[in-house]
């Protein structure tokens, strides 16, 4: 019988193969990003963020992140800056807190706003999971010194077209107003699950349908550029950008080979984000002294 141990190590064989296939196959389309080599910039403060399992950017200050831990880490969410000093708790009203994973930023309609996932299920036991939608506070030196109530801008329950998944990986894409899912599998792949970016008037669960199976597996992030063109998906070891072309759906994005992209050494990273350009990435890990790494792209002659 095979442990866990054996099934994360062959899982983690495939996502070399895999970055081996992606950087000779040359199926991504142009322009791609040059990119320097990741290195740490910065080690969190707030010694409170002890499971950063989840990254987003501001839309307000591109000089601040996002970020909340794993599942038992309350509803709370932590603002800090490239320098890892502490800008803010924020405690989310009414979100449930089954197993929080992942969160993004986007902005729509000339507002700013974060998405949490609670998507976690490990035993693929629950009935519906959640995304809480809040608008970004625009942040004050206040904000740094206690906790401040953050009120719901909307809150979308959903479930599975296919049944229960476990999930870590979540991304907002305003310009097709949809969030996308990857579910965390350690076989040969992981599905992609596309539903809107806004709650029924009902109230009623979302089906989230499977739009895109991808040959990636143990996905532990994702994010999608501002200008909605780029996915970055995340693993243990590496990441893997998928390009849309415009005006293409995701599902034919996904259906192409992905480019592989070296990360920085980090110890269980689980969180991704775009930085404010597009273009810069952004990495933390679940464990502390929690690191803000940074993959730059690379100065051109």
């Amino acid at each position: 019988m095979h442990t866990r141990r054996t099934t994360i190590r062959n899982a983690l064989l495939a996502v070399a193969a895999l970055s081996c296939a992606s950087a000779l196959a040359g199926t991504v389309p142009e322009p791609r990003i040059p990119y320097a080599q990741g290195r740490q910039i910065a080690t969190l403060a707030n010694r409170a963020i002890d499971e950063s399992s989840g990254l987003a950017c501001s839309h307000l200050d591109a000089n601040v992140f996002w970020t909340h831990n794993d599942s038992g880490g309350g509803r709370r969410i932590y603002a800090f800056n490239r320098k890892g000093e502490h800008l803010g708790t924020f405690a989310i009203k009414g979100a449930g807190t089954r197993d929080w994973e992942d969160m993004a930023s986007f902005a729509l309609d000339g507002k700013s706003y974060l998405v949490v996932g609670d998507v976690g299920d490990n035993p693929r036991a629950r009935s519906r999971v959640a995304l809480y939608i809040v608008a970004e506070p625009r942040l004050t030196p206040e904000h740094a010194k206690g906790v401040t109530p953050l009120p719901l801008a909307d809150a979308i329950r959903f479930v599975y077209s296919d049944g229960a998944h476990n999930c870590e990986a979540i991304a907002a894409d305003p310009t097709q107003k949809l969030v996308l899912l990857i579910t965390k599998e350690f076989g040969l792949g992981c599905t992609v699950f596309a539903l809107p970016l806004k709650a029924p008037a009902d109230g009623k669960p979302v089906v989230a349908k499977a739009i895109a199976r991808i040959a990636v597996p143990v996905v532990t992030a994702m994010d999608i550029s501002p200008d909605g063109r780029r996915c970055i998906v995340l693993t243990y070891l590496h990441a893997f950008e998928f390009v849309r072309k415009p005006g293409e759906p995701w599902a034919k994005a996904f259906a192409r080979l992905p480019r592989m992209l070296p990360m920085p050494p980090r110890i269980q990273g689980e969180s991704i984000c775009y930085g404010a350009d597009g273009r810069t990435l952004y990495l933390t890990s679940e464990k502390r002294p929690t690191p803000l790494l940074e993959v730059p792209v690379a100065a051109t002659k």
